[in-house]
């Protein structure tokens, strides 16, 4: 039995929704949780974050960001009508629901999705919640969304230039995010700071939190495979100790994070995922 795509629609610049039919997932998931899913009978497992979900319809919503060989796949070649083969979870642990007062929700390009219903969830408990959604311009999302979840809901997006590569869009989302988080934090209250996001990132917004002692939990994404912690591969270095992120997780304390043990970790693979997307690419234009 598979999974059906109930909806497809793409929200902005490489990034496609799914309205998948997950009963399972849709009657247990807690904000902060996630789900692994395979797509095609010979294709990776991936792990995807439910923005939404109807526990009554049993529908869950997932975003991906389209950025290697199985979700430009997804993109091109699933429809609505279509299953994915596997839809494992709801994984993880949820994110802690208490009264924490003034929070401020960082989300670096995707890293907004995972935002979304923590975010929405901490307000309904009774916190006052400020969203950021650090981006380039096209690949800005959920929008409406957060502004009528949050207290305040905050865009600081660039635009694309010509002959620009993942270094330099990468190196412009921490300058801007570390510029727009100190203005924030030099200029008001802030009892807790979350973030989801590349691990530079979160580690480049750490450091000026850091400075201002303000705690802070960040959501890791270390490479995954079976989000129950028996492959080892999401291994991050926690407090001196090998934690996993897919059951210890996948929110840590940021202040106990070995974060260039973890960034190193998630750049081990990126030349096999660049030959897999390259391989990918070159056989739709066989097809051609």
């Amino acid at each position: 039995m598979g999974y059906e795509i109930l909806d497809k629609k793409e929200l902005a610049m490489n990034e496609v929704l799914y309205k998948v039919h997950a009963p399972h997932v849709a009657r247990k998931v807690q904000p902060g949780q996630f789900v692994i899913i395979r797509a095609f009978p010979t294709g990776e497992r991936i792990p995807l974050t439910p923005i939404k979900w109807d526990r009554e319809e049993g529908w869950i919503e997932l975003v991906t960001f389209v950025r290697g060989k199985t979700t430009m796949r997804m993109a091109n070649e699933l429809r609505p009508g279509d299953e994915l083969l596997n839809v494992a979870g709801p994984l993880g642990n949820p994110a802690p629901m208490k009264k924490f007062g003034r929070i401020l929700a960082i989300g670096l390009i995707t890293g907004m999705v995972e935002v979304f219903p923590i975010a929405r969830a901490w307000q309904e408990f009774g916190n006052d919640v400020t969203t950021l959604h650090v981006t380039p311009e096209p690949m800005t999302i959920l929008k409406e969304d957060f502004e009528r979840s949050v207290s305040r809901h905050i865009v600081e997006s660039y635009q694309l230039q010509p002959g620009w590569g993942m270094n330099e869009i990468a190196q412009e989302l921490v300058r801007r995010a570390v510029a727009k988080v100190r203005e924030l934090l030099e200029g008001e209250h802030w009892d807790l700071v979350f973030i989801v996001g590349p691990a530079g990132g979160e580690k480049a917004v750490f450091e000026v939190v850091k400075e201002y002692g303000i705690p802070m939990e960040a959501d890791l994404h270390p490479i995954m495979v079976d989000g129950t912690g028996m492959c080892g591969s999401c291994r991050i270095l926690y407090d001196g100790e090998v934690k996993f992120a897919c059951i210890d997780g996948p929110g840590f304390d940021a202040y106990k994070v070995d974060w260039d043990q973890l960034i190193h970790r998630v750049g081990f693979y990126a030349d096999m995922e660049r030959r897999a997307l390259e391989e990918y690419l070159k056989s739709l234009r066989g097809s051609e």
